[in-house]
């Protein structure tokens, strides 16, 4: 009867979608919510099936092998004579021999007869699907899995490497020998640069060692040991010679110290490794002549005779002490043959920066950091801290983002090579591109001036705006300011691009385009904010700020019909979703009438919006208008529902969900804090007692395949190549060729980097 049940539900959701999709009349709207609130279910009467289940699960967890066969014996007995009498069998055998294989079978025996239970064709989807994934999780088949991956995708790049040039060279064959060449040396280079031991046998590693320590007596074992026993030791040659690389690139980039410790952790991997030995020695060097300095630079001694106040000192510190101090002037007249000259030039600089007098500041820190006396180290470190100089810092970033646009128009994608000899060679191997990109000039050129700006570009913002924090009037404070806001509005960022142009002196009269465009910026992403209370907030700062505006009137009415319409939460099941799912709409949950499913407008129908729970025991249904377009807005009536009920439509929704998402890897349950708690709240009678506070209000919406993934959801290919068709006038390459896929990386590809 079970069987029965569910494929009449499966064929009445079917004849749902199918008369959805027809075009409807005017609708006659109901005048309540067509929700079933009096419901009553007679208590269910246990047969001999259900009488021999709970001995199973007793037997089962008592670990009484004979008495859970003799259990088992009985279902199937029920089942072949209700297969007799022409009753579909009950599903109890598959799920009562998955859980006596638990029970009796531990360890790699349990796999075992789950692969031989899945081979039944009576296995519920559910049921098959857990089962399935059990299997599938098996160390030993996940590493199978992983090293079969290796091997595809050597074998797809090999493959590509050859079927390219071979299939875009039927039109000028004369080139097909070139090309050929051109990409099995690339391929060569890829695989030279290609890691010892790749991704996909690191997992297989990881699987290795994890089987042998669940099943060390397991008959796999040995063979498995010595697998894991060579990928170990490629592993450590590749991490030994990648702390080495790393330590050589420090070394070369001046960072003596990550040099150091670099090396030290390639010389654990592999002791007594000399190259490393070499430059951890040499790193080690640099390193002490780095605090030597250091420490000199540090301190302060007077030359012995020397006056302990020189001619200047007394003068420079009280300047120095006093806010009101003339410090310029008692830097100035320290001589420069006095001890603390280079403190005084320092001091000068401070001065000068305090002025405003920029420039000045900065030729004196040049002078004192040129100098290489005991002040040359902070000057040094005054002007390369971009917080400390940030206009000078955005007048390089300026020039980098200008020379990257240049680079950009007159290269295009042509990068510089790599400056080892695979990346030389690889670079040349690449000059077929040189003719495309003279070629494509002249659009560059006429492109240049709707390009966006390039991404670091952000830097140089945040030069600008650091800038503008020290020195709000500065002398290039207005050049800071018509820059950021040229940026802000090539990207896109009109409320910013506003806030910047509300600053600049003298300001600007045409600001009611940029206003226009700023407030409807802030409108949008009102209108993707999904809290309520912040969504509202939007809306009001819109209408504050810009009420002349075409957006501050729409964001009026909306604030408005928000306050009119809010709920203490609103967990949406579409039209869509009960459909597909009808235990969710039937008696076991919602109650809906069924007529509100039918696709008549006649009769009433449900809109897209469906149904939703607005907080406490209250049920929001929406009916299509009495228009009769799904378009127009929703007739909503409002039904309040018993404690009983309620829990049981919640707990009927999340089985409903946790079941799909077993059967179907395209309908996850997606994680959402606040529609668990109110469903808990639910289960347990609280739902009347209203959490008030804006963060704990539940926004939730369930919604259909189809209005998830449209009308056909994308399916992976049964083939393992896809066929390309390429062309180009820039290289006379022009043709169709297959190819193949690799592996998409698991989810858990970044644990094994």
């Amino acid at each position: 009867m079970r069987t029965a049940g569910r494929r009449a539900q499966s064929l009445g959701a079917a004849l749902g979608a199918c008369l959805a999709c027809a075009c409807a009349g005017p609708a006659a709207v109901p005048q309540t919510a067509a929700v079933a609130t009096d419901l009553r279910f007679a208590p269910l009467v246990p047969d001999e099936a259900d009488r021999a289940a709970r001995d199973l699960a007793v037997a089962s967890l008592g670990r009484h092998a004979d008495a859970a066969d003799a259990a088992l014996s009985r279902i199937v007995s029920f089942d072949d004579q209700q297969e007799d009498d022409g009753e579909p069998r009950t599903g109890l055998e598959p799920v009562g021999r998955d859980l006596a294989n638990a029970a009796q079978q531990p360890g790699r025996a349990y796999l075992s007869a789950s692969e031989s239970l899945l081979e039944r064709g009576d296995v519920e989807p559910a049921l098959r699907e857990r089962i399935s994934r059990h299997v599938a999780a098996d160390p030993l088949a996940r590493a199978d899995a992983s090293v079969r991956d290796a091997w595809v995708t050597e074998f797809a790049r090999l493959f590509n490497a050859i079927s390219q040039p071979l299939g875009t060279s039927f039109v000028f064959t004369v080139m097909l020998p070139v090309r050929l060449g051109m990409s099995l040396a690339n391929y060569a280079i890829d695989l030279y640069r290609e890691d010892p031991l790749p991704l996909q046998r690191r997992q297989a590693l990881a699987q290795w060692k994890d089987f042998l320590a669940r099943y060390p007596d397991a008959p796999e074992s040995q063979e498995v040991a010595l697998e894991a026993a060579r990928a170990e030791a490629r592993w450590q040659r590749m991490q030994s010679s990648r702390a080495l690389d790393a330590a050589q690139r420090a070394e070369s980039d001046g960072r003596p110290q990550e040099a150091v410790a670099l090396a030290e952790r390639a010389l654990r991997i592999a002791p007594g490794d000399r190259e490393a030995l070499r430059v951890r020695d040499r790193a080690a060097a640099q390193v002490k002549e780095q605090r030597e300095a250091a420490a000199r630079s540090t301190g302060f001694a007077l030359p012995a005779g020397v006056d302990l106040a020189p001619e200047g000192t007394r003068p420079l510190v009280l300047a120095l002490l006093d806010p009101q101090g003339d410090i310029a002037s008692a830097a100035i007249a320290v001589p420069r043959e006095s001890p603390i000259h280079d403190e005084a030039r320092y001091a000068l600089a401070i001065a000068y920066a305090r002025a405003g007098q920029e420039a000045e500041a900065d030729a004196v820190l040049e002078q004192v950091a040129a100098g290489g006396g005991t002040m040359a180290r902070h000057a040094e470190a005054t002007l390369a801290d971009p917080v400390q100089s940030p206009w000078r810092h955005f007048v390089e970033a300026r020039s980098r983002d200008r020379l990257a646009t240049a680079r950009f128009v007159f290269f295009g994608r042509l990068k510089l090579p790599e400056w080892t000899p695979d990346g030389v060679a690889k670079w040349i191997l690449g000059a077929t591109a040189i003719p495309s990109t003279v070629a494509t000039f002249p659009f560059r050129v006429i492109q240049l001036p709707w390009t966006p700006p390039p991404p670091s570009a952000r830097g140089t913002a945040l030069q600008a705006n650091r800038y503008l924090a020290l020195h709000p009037n500065g002398v290039h404070a207005e050049e800071a300011r018509a820059w950021l806001e040229d940026y802000e509005s090539a990207r896109g960022n009109h409320v910013a691009a506003l806030r910047v142009a509300e600053t600049r002196e003298p300001q600007r009269r045409d600001l009611e385009p940029l206003r226009e465009e700023a407030a409807q910026q802030t409108l949008e992403v009102a209108r993707k904010e999904e809290r309520v209370d912040l969504r509202a907030a939007l809306l009001d700062g819109v209408v504050q700020r810009f009420p002349e505006t075409k957006a501050g009137g729409e964001a009026r009415e909306m604030l408005r019909k928000e306050i009119a319409d809010t709920t203490p939460q609103r967990i949406a099941l579409s039209r869509r979703f009960l459909v597909e799912n009808p235990d969710v709409a039937g008696v076991r949950g919602l109650g809906l009438d069924p007529a509100l499913l039918d696709g008549s407008n006649a009769n009433g129908e449900l809109h897209p919006d469906g149904v939703a729970l607005v907080g406490g025991r209250r049920i929001e249904v929406s009916f299509v208008a009495a228009s009769g377009d799904d378009s127009d807005p929703p007739e909503k009536r409002t039904a309040e529902v018993s404690e009983e009920q309620l829990a049981r439509v919640v707990a009927r929704l999340e089985e409903t969900s946790f079941r799909n998402s077993l059967i179907d890897s395209d309908d996850p349950v997606v994680p959402n804090a606040e529609r668990d708690v109110a469903f808990e709240r639910a289960r347990l009678g609280l739902a009347d007692r209203v959490d008030p506070r804006p963060e704990a209000r539940a926004d939730y919406q369930y919604k259909g395949m189809r209005e998830r993934y449209g009308l056909v959801r994308a399916r992976e290919p049964w083939l393992p190549f896809d066929l390309v068709v390429q062309g180009s006038l820039a290289d006379l390459s022009l043709g169709a060729f297959p190819r193949w896929r690799e592996p998409k990386p698991p989810p858990d590809a970044n644990l094994y980097q």
